[in-house]
């Protein structure tokens, strides 16, 4: 399953550093896009179980599923894309790893594909199956009401079986691509969970997609109620209904937003410890902050069975993903600083063979580079990582670059609380210009 990793040509550093933003751009686009497809369908199946206590449910479940499906070309748009452009991005920045993760990312496209297939069915047989109901009522005087019934019949069949399995392949889609992603991020057992058991049974995955189970439930409670109240407020005569939409969505939408906090703790416990930064504790901060005030603003609705905020949840909950998933893309950079240094000492070397191919060597050495790929996966100027801190050991190098240099090309055990440094293979020249850079950026 390493076709996609033979098609990837090495990237730069800055290169990685745009896919990386492309990437958060992606989920911005796709994530809140599949929570309310799930939440909104999820939600018509179950509605549409309770039409016999209340043809109200029935028309409530047609209406939910309406409101996500009324164009094929945002499905594509904001579904299929986002997920073959994740896996192409993925392919770049894994380059080299061994992992599957876009060959699973591709496969859960697929199956998002088939699903969309049926939910769109689910959709128009929905008013299929309701005009079918009203002709064989009416009536026209020829031989057609005699088969209508049969019309009928096929198309209730066809849309209960739609609906079904367009959300257990939606689940099973959205499922795997978080997975998917979850394994990206977990470089400490890329080796171990590199396969689809793994993948399945991953803490850190189930973890997850709960948080977006539940997440998608109070998204789609805030569409639920910003349509109906503040987009499309004339429903004149249609108070009963308006009252079963309000309470169900403000129930929901409380629930979930109440649970969600929880959940949001929970997914950074049990992240992995290489992916670890103030940022990813700064922005689950944030998330968690903000989770509580709409939480608390669903409740001060459902307590005055009003919605008057409902307009306001939309934004907050376009900011919730926002953090949320740009917390995730900092644990996800964090985690992997060893691999993006292998694939920009991979671009180097990529570089230099194409360049002497076509005669175009170049003498200059820069030292930031060697820094950046060879450098900076073990040593940080302020903070221990793999080796000590630069702040710490350099002092005792001032004025003394010569012997930092033969240590550079030829280095020794000194710390005994430090793994000796590798031979990192640098030419004296190399050497010259990484020890140059580091003295100087120090200083």
């Amino acid at each position: 399953m390493d076709f996609l990793d033979n098609l990837v040509l090495p990237q730069s550093a800055h290169h990685m550093v745009l896919l990386k933003y492309l990437l958060v751009l992606t989920y911005l686009l796709l994530l809140p896009y599949l929570s309310i497809l799930f939440g909104s369908l999820s939600l018509s199946l179950y509605f549409e179980r309770k039409k016999e206590t209340d043809n109200k449910y029935y028309r409530f479940a047609k209406e939910l599923i309406d409101q996500i499906t009324f164009n094929k070309s945002v499905s594509f748009a904001l579904g299929i894309v986002p997920l073959i452009s994740s896996a192409f991005c993925y392919a770049q920045l894994l380059h080299l790893s061994g992992l599957n993760v876009p060959e699973y990312i591709l496969i859960s496209t697929i199956f998002l594909a088939v699903s969309l297939v049926l939910i769109y069915t689910y959709k128009y047989t929905f008013h299929l199956k309701d005009i079918f109901e009203f002709a064989s009522k009416k009536g026209t005087g020829t031989e057609v009401p005699g088969e209508l019934p049969h019309y009928s019949s096929k198309t209730s069949s066809l849309h209960k079986k739609a609906g079904w399995y367009g959300w257990i392949l939606l689940l099973v889609s959205i499922y795997l691509f978080i997975a998917s992603v979850q394994l990206a991020g977990d470089s400490a057992n890329w080796s171990e969970n590199n396969n689809l058991t793994g993948l399945i049974f991953s803490l850190k995955a189930i973890v997850y997609f709960i948080q977006f189970f539940v997440a998608s439930f109070a998204i789609t409670a805030a569409i639920v109620l910003y349509k109906y109240f503040k987009a499309e407020p004339d429903f004149s005569g249609e108070k009963d209904y308006l009252d079963l939409v309000r309470n169900y969505s403000l129930k929901i939408g409380a629930v979930a937003t109440v649970v969600l906090p929880l959940l949001i703790i929970l997914n950074v416990m049990v992240k992995p410890v290489e992916s670890f930064s103030f940022d990813v504790f700064g922005y689950a901060l944030l998330a968690l902050i903000l989770v509580l005030f709409i939480a608390i603003l669903f409740y001060m609705m459902l307590k005055e069975s009003s919605t008057k905020f409902a307009s306001l949840l939309i934004y907050l909950f376009v900011l919730l993903f926002a953090f949320l998933i740009i917390k995730d893309q900092y644990a996800f950079d964090t985690s992997t600083k060893k691999q993006f240094a292998i694939l920009a000492a991979n671009y180097e070397d990529y570089q230099k063979k194409v360049k002497e191919e076509f005669g175009l060597v170049v003498e200059v050495v820069n030292g930031a580079d060697i820094y950046n790929g060879k450098c900076i996966a073990c040593h940080q100027f302020d903070r221990k990582l793999v080796g000590p801190p630069y702040q710490e050991v350099l002092p005792k190098y001032e004025g003394k670059r010569d012997e930092l240099v033969q240590f550079v090309l030829n280095p020794v055990k000194v710390n005994p609380e430090y793994p000796p440094m590798p031979n990192q293979g640098l030419k004296p020249k190399e050497a010259e210009a990484v020890v140059d850079y580091i003295l100087s950026t120090y200083k």
